[in-house]
Order: structure tokens, then C-alpha cells, then sequence
């Protein structure tokens, strides 16, 4: 139970600092005359480096053993999510002209989240794949 939790504390903390890194990049880009949808691409991209490193390393840091191919599986997990995520976010912006994106960006974070949780734990941080190392 104990690792439960302190594993969804660090999923948590990882998911608010890639929040804080998705919203704030996106909303300076936009505020420097980039189309919010052409900065989110950069944000997220900043976004899945910062929360790779947080997840391996303290989320999962019991699996975090190096494995063939985590990373790419890290990668192709969250570019699953965020395609998602960058959906309700472009939908929202659509629907909602005058929208900030960072509110945008918060609409979309919902959707990817619990992708994100389900997919980086049955598929990139394995139970049991660090002991088979």
C-alpha cells in the first residue's frame, strides 16, 4: 500500500511539473506571437523529457533497472496520450476563441493523465521486468 501511494504521489508530481512546463511554454510561445498550436508541439515535447526523468526516477525508480527500449516505449506511450491530450486541447481553442491556452492545455491534461498512468505502468515500467535483469 505504501508503495501505491508513493507511487501515485510521484506520478502526481511529475504529471503537475509536466503541467507547469506544457502550460507555462505554451502560454509564453503564444504570448510571443506563436500559434498556440505550434507551441504546444515544442511544450510537449519539454514536457515528456521533464516527466520521463521524474517518473524513472522516483515514480517507478523501483523498475528503473535500464531496459531495451524503455525509453522509446516511454516516448511512443506518451505521444499515444498526448495525440488525446492535443485533441480536447485543439477542441477547446476551436470551440472557445478567446480561450488562454493554458486553460486549453488543462482540458486536454485530464484525458492524458489516466492514459498516461495506465500505460507507463503496464508497459514502461513493468512489474517484475527490473528482476529479469
Amino acid at each position: 500500500m505504501a508503495s501505491a501511494l508513493r507511487r501515485l504521489g510521484g506520478f502526481a508530481l511529475a504529471g503537475f511539473t509536466g503541467f507547469l512546463v506544457d502550460a507555462g511554454l505554451t502560454e509564453a510561445l503564444a504570448g510571443l506571437g506563436i500559434s498556440p498550436y505550434a507551441g504546444r508541439v515544442v511544450a510537449v515535447a519539454v514536457a515528456i523529457a521533464v516527466t520521463y526523468t521524474i517518473n524513472r526516477n522516483l515514480t517507478w525508480r523501483d523498475r528503473r533497472a535500464a531496459m531495451p527500449g524503455r525509453r522509446v516505449r516511454y516516448v511512443a506511450m506518451s505521444l499515444v496520450s498526448i495525440a488525446a491530450n492535443y485533441l480536447v486541447f485543439a477542441g477547446a481553442l476551436a470551440a472557445m476563441p478567446g480561450l488562454r491556452p493554458a486553460i486549453a492545455v488543462a482540458a486536454g491534461t485530464g484525458v492524458g493523465m489516466v492514459m498516461n498512468y495506465v500505460g507507463y505502468s503496464r508497459l514502461v515500467f513493468r512489474d517484475g521486468e527490473d528482476q529479469a535483469a
